[in-house]
């Protein structure tokens, strides 16, 4: 955790304190009327506990799409990895943005098709190919190199088929 994370939450619980503690001690005081510069007071309190949640939401939020992210991205190599073993360490075929090969059943060249004893493999994503959580896209774009240089912003996925290797298409996480 860095040193700004932890700034946030304390200062937010202190205002939220302070705030608290205002409404209370004007709470006893009830000789003296609630003034403007005491609700000025106020607003700025609870301005600074409000910022301060606003960011902590974004900072857990941000940290969901990751753990998604990553899940995702275990999911979709691991499937790819299924695939490789079941066919004789050929990675699957991207097809206009997607692997048919990974989302039907194929039999042992690759060749999807109906689940049937003719095609006894897969499908290895029964619900279609999983999203990036940072773009909402499950197309998956050809990547030139592995690692990839530079997102395309076009897709979810970035994909090697020399290496079989699947990175999120996102400036950040080029690299995972």
């Amino acid at each position: 955790m860095t040193l700004f994370q932890v700034e946030i939450p304390v200062a937010t619980g202190i205002a939220a304190l302070a705030a608290i503690a205002f409404m209370l001690a004007r709470a006893r005081q009830r000789e003296r009327e609630f003034t403007a510069l005491d609700s000025l007071m106020l607003v700025i309190l609870m301005s600074i506990a409000t910022a301060g949640g606003i960011v902590l939401v974004e900072a857990a939020s941000r940290s969901a799409k990751e753990m998604t992210l990553s899940e995702n991205l275990r999911s979709f190599r691991t499937q790819i990895e299924a695939y490789k073993l079941q066919h004789a360490g050929q990675a699957p075929l991207l097809y206009e943005g997607t692997f048919p090969q990974l989302t039907e059943a194929t039999n042992g060249d690759g060749e999807p098709g109906r689940p049937d004893k003719t095609h006894p493999y897969g499908p290895y994503f029964r619900g279609g190919i999983p999203r990036n959580p940072f773009t909402g896209r499950n197309v998956v774009i050809p990547a030139k190199t592995s690692p990839p240089q530079a997102p395309t912003g076009n897709g979810g996925w970035l994909y090697h088929q020399e290496s079989g290797r699947v990175t999120p298409d996102h400036a950040e996480y080029l690299n995972w």
